[in-house]
């Protein structure tokens, strides 16, 4: 073995033949430990050899300042040692016990972790006793993964998400965080899905779920599980609230892709709870707490997708998001009205029906029209929760009216039907589930559909509308002619009745062409046996040119404007005839 400066020890292993050397070396010999002496010159003037050669080998070469380049001795931040750090030099200046290094080999795939003991020798030189650990520095990860860890989905485990978010908080105090967003997700089907007898375990479904969660951020974001099902995600570098609202969005589209967990494709339902951050928080379990609690009201409304903590102040400096948020609490509140406006018979001027339509009794900014929230309810799918309300609310109060007045009792329900909420999954029983809760009958119930919804699925919204008509629902297109294709719209699809937009309406006295469209439109509807709304019926010209082309019924200012409930009970009371005005 050379030496520290390239020359050969004296003799093997640096010891005089005899009876109690021979006995010292076999000791030495059979320890684990590589043990390793320099004189005053560094020169190796022993080491011992262990059963395990290849580790003596190894440890000896690293040691020594012949080491090729391969072999590294590296601290346990895997930088590599300065050679005033090297553990032969280290024990020639002081003594020291179980320090850690990190040996790198060429012919090993894993480090090696050595605890290292030495110092200096009585009468000059040093010695050196090196052990591997690894097996207790693996043993030592293991029990730090399983505390940081997940088992089942090798995801961090809440406690790890912990430590990263009271990180961020330290961060945030010193100022130098930006906004950020944590997200607790829940799944709504996943407990009934891993009951016994289901065909799935935790240990198959959630490892799909998380890993699809992680596909679905940034790599600089956390994904954690941190419940039985329910996951956590922190967000770290946020430009805004609206950009944090956006990755929320694209995660929800990412989980509603179908799984496939087994031979069977299965889409899952989620809810998302989230709270701003890190301003507002001084420890990582408030701003859980917070998240928990938006994940919370989110799993109440699962059609609202997802909840913003109210604690989360920095919304405000986004209108948009602000009046989104506001949206949500809303339909969850008691902030949403219902207005009724009157559907009468063009000949005999008698209230027939009533169509409801959605106002917003702002907290703070009044009473809001459709074109100020539904915007965003469709681009955010809040629609689809908006809708069924107005649907409840509606059938309710007609069959409030049934029940206490008996000029309402053939009155007809007409309400509007997003085409994001008319492709939501098990939309049959939720009709169903709907009359059965109001008791309110499905063939005195009409459900507008705009020519948009059939344009995007017209292949597939046939079996739907039949099924919707069986029940004794009636089907009514709206704005007619606004859209593309019309025609064959009347001949493929199962309508009861034809909306005419009040764009054909307006100024068909003077305007020979849009005339001709109308009555075209009108005999059109008789030949297929579906009868006629005509909308925004504004003045009287309107009313007399309608009713000379037989248009059987209308709706509009010229009538009655959208009424308040009390409005349009005392307008039933009058025995379903409104005053024609002459506006």
């Amino acid at each position: 073995m050379p030496d520290i400066d390239g020359s050969e020890p004296t003799s093997q292993h640096g010891l005089e033949p005899g009876t109690d050397s021979e006995r010292y070396l076999t000791f030495l010999n059979h320890l684990q430990d590589v043990v390793i002496a320099i004189d005053d010159q560094a020169a190796i003037t022993f080491n011992n050899a262990p059963p395990d050669n290849w580790f003596h080998d190894h440890a000896v070469a690293c040691l020594a300042f012949s080491a090729t380049a391969a072999h590294r001795l590296l601290d346990i931040y895997l930088k590599p040692l300065a050679q005033a750090d090297l553990p032969l030099q280290q024990a020639r200046r002081e003594n020291f016990q179980d320090r850690e290094i990190i040996l790198e080999t060429p012919d090993r795939p894993h480090r090696i972790w050595l605890s290292v003991s030495g110092g200096p020798l009585p009468g000059g030189g040093a010695i050196v006793a090196l052990r591997d650990i690894s097996d207790r520095k693996q043993q030592e990860a293991n029990v730090f993964h399983q505390g940081l860890y997940d088992d089942v989905t090798q995801l961090p485990n809440r406690n790890l998400l912990s430590d990263r978010i009271g990180f961020a908080l330290a961060q945030g105090q010193q100022g130098r965080q930006s906004l950020m967003a944590l997200l607790l997700i829940g799944c709504h089907q996943c407990q009934a899905l891993t009951l016994p007898g289901s065909g799935l375990s935790p240990q198959h479904m959630l490892p799909v779920l998380g890993q699809r969660l992680k596909q679905s951020i940034r790599p600089e974001d956390t994904v954690a599980r941190v419940g039985a099902h329910t996951f956590g995600v922190l967000l770290e570098k946020v430009a805004t609230c609206s950009a944090a609202i956006e990755i929320v969005e694209r995660l929800q589209q990412a989980m509603a892709e179908p799984f496939i967990f087994g031979e069977k494709p299965t889409v899952l339902d989620i809810s998302i709870g989230i709270a701003l951050g890190p301003l507002g928080y001084l420890h990582p379990e408030d701003w859980l707490q917070d998240a928990e609690a938006a994940l919370a009201k989110a799993q109440a409304q699962p059609e609202l997708g997802w909840w913003m903590a109210e604690n989360s102040l920095q919304v405000q400096q986004d209108q948009r998001l602000q009046l989104e948020i506001d949206l949500r609490q809303a339909i969850m509140g008691n902030e949403l009205r219902l207005q009724y406006q009157p559907i009468v018979n063009m000949q005999t001027r008698e209230v027939i029906g009533f169509e409801a339509l959605v106002r917003w009794q702002h907290p703070r900014q009044g009473l809001l029209s459709p074109n100020t929230f539904i915007p965003i309810a469709e681009e955010t799918g809040l629609i689809i929760p908006l809708g069924w309300w107005v649907l409840r609310a509606a059938c309710h109060q007609m069959q409030m009216w049934t029940e206490t007045l008996p000029q309402a009792q053939g009155l007809r329900l007409s309400v509007n039907m997003s085409s994001k909420q008319f492709f939501q999954k098990s939309l049959i029983e939720k009709f169903k589930a709907i009359l059965e809760e109001t008791g309110f009958s499905p063939h005195r119930l009409s459900i507008e559909i705009t020519e948009g919804v059939l344009i995007e699925h017209s292949d597939s919204i046939i079996a739907t509308l039949q099924q919707l008509q069986a029940m004794g629902i009636r089907l009514s297109i709206d704005d007619f002619g606004t859209g593309y294709s019309s025609l064959s719209y009347l001949h493929r699809f199962p309508f009861n009745t034809l909306k005419i937009d009040r764009s054909f309406i307006d100024n068909a006295d003077q305007d020979f062409d849009k005339l001709e469209i109308l009555q075209s439109v009108v005999r059109l509807a008789w030949n297929l046996g579906l009868d006629v709304v005509a909308e925004g019926v504004e003045t009287q010209k309107h009313y007399a040119q309608l009713k000379a082309l037989r248009c059987e019924s209308g709706q509009g200012n010229l009538f009655a404007r959208p009424l308040s409930p009390e409005a349009a009970e005392a307008l039933i009371n009058q025995q379903g005839h409104p005053p024609v005005s002459d506006a």
